[in-house]
């Protein structure tokens, strides 16, 4: 299972007056910005939330004088490039649903990017006709879209990314005033790996399949109570007494005709002969009619199976272009210890992004970008196919019930027709006065015969709709509960881990709070949004409200790097690790016991950002360290117009 990661690369912000207000490199691994208080570095953490499609505009005011927002990010080893404009009103307010602007490629390739490459713009909303940013993060990320009334973007995976200042501390995810127990369970589910699409397409499935089994069973009770002989529901039994009486109709026309024959010669008059032109021309034209429903009919269900046939292959490409870059990553990892030409023991690069042999610089993402791309341009196409497929299908379907109708009409004609050939001149006599009024009846009982057939063969096809119905239930059903068990089985599994991981940060926080250090359970309720001990009820200092909100949100990412079926991309920002009055010390602590835990991964695995003051000797002389050391003197943000 390829685990879900998102890097952030490069970070560059330009002001109104097009400079460069902030550009530094980020690596994977921890990044640490560092300042004294009120410096800009949460102004940094604000822009990394908003061009990656938060909805964000409460910037400070050396933000507002900036315009655009880049960043090139890396999502499971597909690296391109971001842009979001910072849009104003006439009053100076900005929005945050402004489009994100796509680049598939570097940062550096963006500012000069070849003819054939160009910036793609996705809305906010998802339309019909185009997806959205936040469908396109979804799709690189492998996340599945929800469907449904709980709309979830990509602002609200970041609510569980992104910790915040400004946020209170009971506060799990990032504030907002209108929040749902749904949505924060769903983003829950999600990232922790235990939403399945096909389960929430199969229970709706199974919703719907169980009202329409319900109806079925209801018209087909009306439909027996109304017609008391169980033979008026019986289609075999209505159309063999409808050959009966054809017969007798045939019968009866022979019988005439042999007595007229028998009384003088035919004789045509001008009367029969125009009905018999009438009957004919009537014929002609009604299997002008048949014969072009059955063109139409045999046209749409060539343009069907083409249809078909394209869809499975656009699928097949989709699934070729996923199973190359499975390939690529796989066939990439395999080991080179010895050099082939003079078998020579390799020695390790210091740089794991060179090449083992040449320790030339390797481009990961070659490739994977190109088909990234060509996959979606393959999923806009097979979307429009489909609707064409569904369509045609939806035309077939009435041309054919139009062609039964049609043809019983043609099969009258025919019948008059005949009729008209045999009968051409007037007879009086009493005998077939008779004959030819018991011809009528006849004739009567099979319009009533039909008319009873026709209901009887929606019966029958309501029987079997019910008894497909019955079986299709019962396969959801009894998915529903095969699926729900295994989701249960891995979410326990991560909460266990998550448990163990905020067991862990507050075992060993400093001594300030005996319920941490003796703390022996943990727990995290997403869809009521807190994070508490045995006792959900418990207070504390703000200090340590803060410190169990971090190692909530912590603990989660944490797990993320031990459980590969998590769907939580292993990158977290984290805005001022010393907040609501934590000491010095114990704000160090926390760093150090994080560095020191994600110390047991490759840091090539997970990115984690964070800012803070209170940086030890040690670390700000670190690789780890991402930027200057900002003061008021020497912000954050450079070049702001005065």
């Amino acid at each position: 299972m390829m685990r879900n990661n998102i890097f952030l690369n490069r970070l560059q912000i330009i002001t109104d007056d097009g400079k460069i207000a902030y550009d530094e490199i980020f690596h994977k691994g921890v990044n640490i910005i560092r300042g004294d208080n009120s410096s800009g570095k949460s102004t940094i953490t604000h822009f990394i939330f908003y061009v990656l499609g938060g909805a964000f505009n409460d910037f400070v005011p050396e933000a507002r004088l900036c315009s655009q927002a880049i960043a090139e990010v890396e999502m499971n080893n597909a690296i391109f490039t971001i842009k979001r404009d910072i849009e104003k009103d006439q009053e100076g307010n900005i929005s945050t649903q402004s489009p994100l602007f796509f680049y598939w490629g570097s940062m550096e390739e963006s500012f000069n990017p070849p003819i054939d490459k160009g910036w793609q713009k996705f809305g906010y909303k998802t339309l019909d006709s185009r997806k959205s940013f936040s469908n396109v993060l979804f799709d690189n990320l492998g996340l599945p879209i929800v469907k449904g009334d709980n709309n979830i973007t990509f602002h609200q995976i970041l609510r569980l990314l992104y910790i915040d200042q400004d946020s209170p501390t009971s506060s799990l995810f990032y504030y907002e005033h209108f929040d749902s127990q749904l949505t924060r369970e769903t983003v829950s589910d999600l990232l922790l790996g235990v939403y399945n699409e096909e389960l929430y397409e199969n229970k709706k499935r199974l919703i719907s399949a169980e009202k329409e089994f319900e109806g079925i069973k209801s018209e087909i009770k009306a439909t027996s109570h109304f017609f008391s002989d169980p033979l008026s529901l019986n289609p075999n039994h209505l159309t063999t007494s409808i050959q009966n009486r054809e017969i007798e109709i045939s019968s009866i026309q022979d019988e005439i005709v042999s007595i007229r024959n028998k009384e003088k010669e035919v004789n045509y008059v001008e009367g029969s002969k125009l009905s018999f032109q009438k009957l004919a021309e009537d014929s002609i034209v009604q299997r002008k009619t048949v014969m072009d429903l059955e063109e139409q009919i045999s046209f749409l269900n060539n343009e069907i199976e083409d249809s078909t046939y394209f869809v499975e292959t656009l699928n097949k490409k989709i699934k070729a272009l996923k199973n190359s870059i499975h390939t690529r990553e796989f066939l990439g990892n395999l080991p080179l210890e010895y050099c082939p030409e003079c078998l020579t023991k390799i020695k390790p690069n210091e740089d794991s992004s060179n090449c083992k042999l040449c320790k030339e610089p390797i481009d990961k993402s070659y490739g994977v970008v190109q088909a990234r791309r060509m996959e979606l341009e393959i999923g806009f196409q097979i979307n429009e196919s489909q609707k064409l497929l569904e369509l045609n299908k939806r035309n077939l379907l009435e041309l054919e019930s139009k062609y039964t109708s049609e043809i019983g009409k043609l099969q009258d004609l025919q019948k008059q027709v005949n009729t008209a050939l045999e009968d051409v001149k007037s007879f009086n006599e009493e005998t077939i006065d008779n004959l030819n009024s018991k011809k009528g009846f006849i004739e009567g009982e099979i319009l009533q015969f039909r008319t009873m057939l026709e209901n009887a063969e929606l019966y029958d096809k309501l029987i079997q709709k019910k008894n497909q119905l019955e079986k299709e239930v019962n396969f959801l059903k009894a998915y529903v509960f095969k699926t729900e068990k295994a989701q249960a089985k891995l979410k326990e599994a991560i909460n266990e881990r998550v448990r163990e991981e905020g067991v862990y940060l507050l075992n060993n926080d400093l001594d300030r709070q005996d319920d941490f250090k003796n703390a022996s359970d943990f727990f995290i309720d997403y869809s009521n949004n807190i994070a508490f001990l045995s006792n959900k009820f418990s207070k504390y200092s703000a200090s340590s409200n803060f410190y169990l909100k971090v190692s909530a949100r912590f603990s989660i990412f944490l797990a993320s790097l031990h459980i590969d079926g998590m769907r939580f991309p292993r990158f977290i920002f984290a805005d001022n690790m010393e907040d609501k009055g934590i000491e010095m010390k114990r704000a160090q602590n926390l760093q150090k016991l994080l560095i020191d835990r994600v110390g047991k991964y490759d840091p090539s695995s997970y990115q984690m950002i964070y800012t803070t003051s209170y940086i030890t000797d040690e670390l700000n002389v670190s690789k780890l360290v991402v930027g200057e050391y900002y003061t008021k003197e020497n912000p954050s943000l450079k070049n702001i117009p005065k």
